[in-house]
C-alpha cells in the first residue's frame, strides 16, 4: 500500500505522517511501514534544498528546480517499488511526506505549464491514497512564521494560487486524491485522515 500526505507549508505534513506511522504500527503488527520524504537526500535533493534555501524570488529557476524534482522522483521511486514488492508474510505500507502532487502545484505556481508538469509525472506510480491537506494561506503563514523567516513558498500571493492548483488536483488527475482542510488542531485533522485510511485498509481487507 501506498499512501501521500502532500499539500500546502504550515499544514503540518510531517506530524500527520508521524501519527499515521504509529496509528498503522500499533494497528496491525504485520504491517512494514517506511516512511519517506520529497525531495529526498540524494544529490538531486540536495540541490533542491540548496536552491530553495538560498532564493527569495518565488518565480526563480522554476524549470530548473521542475527538472530537479522529476530527477529526483525517478531515483525516489525506485525505493518505493522495491519496498512495495517485497513478499515476506507482511504487509508493505509506503508513507510519503510530499510527492508529485506538490510538483504539479509549486511548479505550475512558478509559471511551468499545467500540462507539463502533469505529463512528466504520469509515468509514476500511483498512490492507493493521496491526502492533500490545505488550509488559508494567513494561516500558513502564521503557523510558519515562528518557524523560519518568509521563504520564496511562502510569500501570502503565491499561497493563494498554491492552493487553488492543489484544490484542482483532482480536476486533472486520475489519482485517488482526498481533499484535507486542516485549519482545525492536529487531532481533528488526524481524525479525518485515520477514517480514510481505515477506508483504504477495509477496502483492501486489511
Amino acid at each position: 500500500m501506498f499512501i501521500v500526505l502532500d499539500g500546502m507549508d504550515g499544514a503540518g505534513k510531517t506530524t500527520q505522517l508521524a501519527k499515521l506511522h504509529q496509528y498503522l504500527f500499533s494497528k496491525d503488527k504485520r504491517f512494514r511501514i517506511l516512511s519517506t520524504r520529497e525531495p529526498t537526500f540524494g544529490k538531486h535533493g540536495k540541490k533542491i534544498r540548496k536552491m530553495l534555501a538560498s532564493q527569495t524570488d518565488p518565480y526563480a529557476s522554476s524549470d530548473e528546480l521542475f527538472d530537479l524534482y522529476v530527477k529526483d522522483r525517478k531515483e525516489h521511486v525506485g525505493l518505493i517499488t522495491s519496498f512495495l514488492k517485497q513478499k515476506d508474510g507482511n504487509v508493505p505500507i509506503v508513507l510519503c511526506d510530499r510527492y508529485y502532487y506538490s510538483t504539479i502545484a509549486y511548479q505550475h505556481a512558478q509559471g511551468v505549464p499545467l500540462r507539463k508538469a502533469v505529463d512528466a509525472n504520469k509515468s509514476f506510480p500511483k498512490p492507493d491514497l493521496a491526502i492533500i491537506l490545505t488550509l488559508p494561506p494567513e494561516v500558513a503563514l502564521q503557523r510558519i512564521a515562528g518557524e523560519r523567516g518568509a521563504e520564496k513558498f511562502e510569500q501570502k500571493g503565491f499561497m493563494e494560487k498554491l492552493k487553488q492548483n492543489f484544490l484542482s488536483l483532482k480536476e486533472h488527475l486520475p489519482d485517488r486524491i482526498l481533499q484535507v482542510d486542516c485549519s482545525g488542531t492536529v487531532e481533528e485533522t488526524f481524525a479525518k485522515i485515520k477514517a480514510a485510511v481505515d477506508g483504504i485498509l477495509q477496502a483492501q481487507h486489511l
